[in-house]
């Protein structure tokens, strides 16, 4: 049968219609589906001495407490809903394209919804109704517009001034189900920090900070974990864990969550762990590599 269809003109005629079916099924994958929200593991490789360690590059972890965060990524023109039942609700965005006159690229950091509006008027550009409006950075923030001629660039590339582009179908959706204070991560490489799901009664006030309101001081202390963490020095210097509480509105925090810089191997702690007493050790002491808690595996 199949090489009779082969030779008949009708194989011929379908075939064209089978390829587009294929790859739709790669371009339109389905918008509420965890397909994108993906992070590539990369593996790096450390010599101390004659043991070589075979690593993933450690990440400074924010523990949220709510329901739910969003995520922007700039390098693949995505964003993600996620929340905390597992549900990631992806859709295709065109972030600010730089090179456009008085435009500039939309700012990676941590952030959190400041404002909603069902429609925003954009005074800078000729009075702009911005549809479905969720600010989270000052005059940054998710829309839609009445002219549809931008959706050809969704998930593709950058065309905006600086605000985060999306459909109006889906701008309604988001806009009906996101709230004030939802947190929002912009990255557009691999991040560095990321955003988990937590209970405030794992929180531990002796050792772990809790972040309840955009008070500038959790802002630099947040750089100085990432500072930490690029120097090798998680395990010695950032201390305890970091949660946040859910509404707290981070207002233009430039908190970084991502550079090209890779993150080396982190160096053992200076203090060991004796049943519950901490015992200080001198880093003269020569450190035994086979019992250090990190994520790395020996190579023989």
């Amino acid at each position: 049968m199949f090489v009779q269809g082969y030779k008949n003109n009708k194989f011929w005629l379908l075939f064209p219609a089978l390829v587009c079916l294929f790859f739709a099924s790669r371009i339109f994958p389905d918008q509420h589906s965890k397909i994108f929200r993906t992070y590539s593991l990369k593996f790096y490789t450390c010599l101390y001495g004659d043991v070589e360690f075979y690593f993933i590059p450690l990440k400074d972890t924010i523990y949220y407490t709510g329901e739910d965060f969003i995520e922007i990524d700039l390098k693949n023109q995505l964003a993600f809903h996620v929340t905390r039942s597992g549900v990631v609700d992806t859709i295709k965005i065109s972030s600010g394209n730089k090179y456009l006159s008085r435009a500039i690229e939309t700012p990676r950091g941590l952030f959190a919804v400041q404002n909603k509006a069902p429609i925003q008027i954009s005074r800078q550009f000729e009075n702009t109704e911005m549809l479905n409006w969720i600010g989270f950075n000052g005059n940054i923030g998710f829309h839609g517009l009445k002219k549809t001629g931008y959706y050809s660039s969704l998930g593709r590339r950058p065309t905006s001034h600086g605000c985060v582009r999306m459909s109006n179908e889906d701008g309604v959706r988001w806009y009906n189900k996101i709230r004030i204070g939802t947190p929002v991560l912009v990255y557009k490489t691999t991040p560095l920090r990321i955003i988990k799901f937590d209970n405030l009664s794992r929180f531990n006030p002796n050792t772990d900070i809790l972040i309840r309101n955009g008070n500038k001081f959790y802002y630099s202390l947040l750089n100085q974990r990432l500072s930490n963490l690029l120097n090798g020095e998680h395990y010695r210097k950032n201390l305890g864990k970091v949660f946040l509480a859910p509404k707290v509105k981070l207002i233009n925090p430039a908190i970084t969550v991502d550079t090209d810089a890779i993150i080396p191997f982190q160096k053992a702690s200076l203090t060991r762990k004796i049943s519950n007493v901490e015992e200080s050790i001198s880093t003269a002491v020569v450190q035994d590599y086979l019992n250090i808690s990190d994520t790395c595996v020996i190579i023989n």
